[in-house]
């Protein structure tokens, strides 16, 4: 009797074991299909062009890669600004303020060149407006509270900023002739290996992502052409 209750169960149990395993499997296929190079946040294909920069066969995002690169100059600049920083109004904060004004123009103005100065100034920006509004502010009672002015103040343009620019931008896959990421031709050539690894980890228990799967592999090129 004992072992007549007890079947139902471990065969239950043995189902949600396969059933996990099932969608591991094709979780694991879903990551590796929208995989893209760690540095380039991006498909690295020529529809993402503007929206890189190749370094050899190193793709690396545009946008981060120079406003990483304005980042390090304006902490190089810092020291030889003297007369910026020990300016009565913080001038420096100023200076960063027409500094980012760029950034937000890229909205509109596309053109990769464009984004490059843009992006650049904006690495410059963000530290002299750091530097400035909370360094450089007094550490009086009035200073601390210039101080979370300052950056309640640069959290609402920055997000705003984040805000207007995903209204205002389109990614590339949206008319795209070579399919939408990650179902596209950069990615069809790796599904022959993606599946093969799938199925060599699937228990059949789960139909339609097989499915799913066998349909990829259909519109993917063959490993002999």
């Amino acid at each position: 009797m004992l072992h007549k209750k007890q079947a139902p169960v471990l065969l239950m149990d043995k189902e949600r074991s396969y059933m996990a395993v099932q969608e591991r499997a094709f979780l694991e296929f879903i990551r590796a299909l929208e995989w893209t190079p760690a540095l380039a946040h991006h498909p690295a294909c020529r529809h993402y062009s503007h929206h890189l920069i190749w370094i050899g066969k190193l793709p690396l995002c545009l946008g981060c890669t120079m406003m990483a690169c304005g980042a390090i100059s304006g902490l190089f600049l810092l020291p030889h600004l003297s007369i910026l920083i020990n300016s009565p109004f913080h001038y420096l904060l100023a200076v960063g303020v027409l500094l980012y004004l760029p950034a937000i123009c890229q909205i509109w103005i596309q053109r990769k060149t464009y984004k490059l100065i843009a992006r650049f100034l904006l690495g410059i920006s963000v530290v002299f407006l750091m530097y400035a509004g909370l360094w450089l502010t007094s550490w009086s009672l009035i200073g601390w509270t210039l101080r979370s002015g300052f950056l309640i103040i640069f959290i609402i343009v920055w997000k705003l900023t984040l805000k207007l620019r995903a209204q205002r931008s389109s990614s590339p896959c949206h008319h795209c002739p070579d399919g939408r990421f990650p179902i596209c031709s950069y990615t069809r050539s790796r599904i022959p290996k993606l599946a093969d690894k799938y199925f060599a980890q699937s228990t059949g228990n789960h139909p339609e992502a097989d499915e799913f799967v066998r349909a990829l592999q259909a519109i993917s090129p063959t490993r002999n052409s």
